[in-house]
């Protein structure tokens, strides 16, 4: 599932190429997706429009109109935007897509088809209730090491389920929960409340340093994730899907155990 790094890298692709376009057409390939409109209406009211600005909500995508609506999309395990010339032939599960004005089409395809698509009636955005559930991000100021404190000290579930709750932290998948995790030195399974101070200050730094770098690498490409122009990302996990691999700091073997249904990688000797 595409997370925080991969949503942000995308949003930053459309924000590059998006604002200021006007939709001249829009076509829905697959109504499935959309899950508040039917398709006529989707089409109806997103042409014409003009897009102004592209921001990232924790895993969401929030596509701004210059009518006030707002584009509100969740990607989930494959979903991905594409800008590209009208004349690209069109790719296998592409769901909607709209023609701009200046020629390009932006296109949303998702193979597993558990993407999500709102559009938002201009004001409907301030009580949209997935947003409004949704807990800090991790590379804003208010992310501190007291604001985390806090979120782990109220928690007696183990550290990583703790991490990938949306309502903790926004963004943190399964991938970026490992990664940190071990920089952090943390083993996953701990108690979110048992952290010492010194911990939750390695794990904070562990966690900003991950997205940020995920981020500057343009993500990780796996699955059908890649970038707004198609390029993949170049990010490089240091244990997460390790498999039998050594762990990159004391040689020893990477573990793999299942943790609330997922994957999870770490080095029992580094990880306490």
């Amino acid at each position: 599932m595409p997370e925080l790094p991969e949503v942000e890298t995308i949003c930053r692709g459309l924000q590059q190429g998006l604002p200021g376009c006007r939709v001249k057409r829009v076509e829905v390939c697959w109504a499935g997706c959309l899950k508040n409109l039917p398709a006529d209406q989707f089409q109806s009211r997103l042409e014409g429009c003009t897009f102004q600005e592209v921001r990232r909500r924790g895993k969401y995508l929030l596509l701004q109109l210059e009518d006030g609506q707002t584009l509100v999309v969740h990607l989930r395990m494959t979903g991905g935007f594409s800008l590209c010339p009208a004349e690209e032939p069109l790719r296998l599960h592409t769901h909607w897509w709209a023609e701009l004005e200046d020629g390009r089409r932006l296109r949303f395809r998702d193979p597993r088809k558990f993407g999500l698509i709102y559009l938002l009636a201009p004001g409907q955005i301030e009580s949209f209730p997935p947003l409004g559930k949704l807990g800090p991000e991790p590379l804003s100021s208010s992310f501190t090491v007291s604001c985390l404190t806090r979120l782990l000290a109220g928690s007696r579930r183990r550290v990583k389920e703790t991490l990938l709750d949306q309502s903790k932290v926004a963004g943190i998948g399964n991938i970026y929960a490992d990664e940190a995790l071990f920089l952090a030195k943390v083993r996953p399974t701990r108690p979110a409340n048992s952290l010492r101070p010194a911990e939750v200050q390695r794990l904070r730094r562990g966690i900003r340093l991950v997205l940020e770098n995920s981020i500057c690498s343009q993500g990780r490409s796996f699955s059908d994730y890649c970038q707004v122009n198609g390029s993949q990302g170049d990010y490089a996990p240091l244990i997460h899907d390790a498999g039998s691999s050594l762990c990159p700091s004391c040689g020893g073997a990477i573990e793999k155990i299942r943790l609330g249904g997922r994957g999870t990688y770490y080095c029992p000797r580094c990880q306490r």
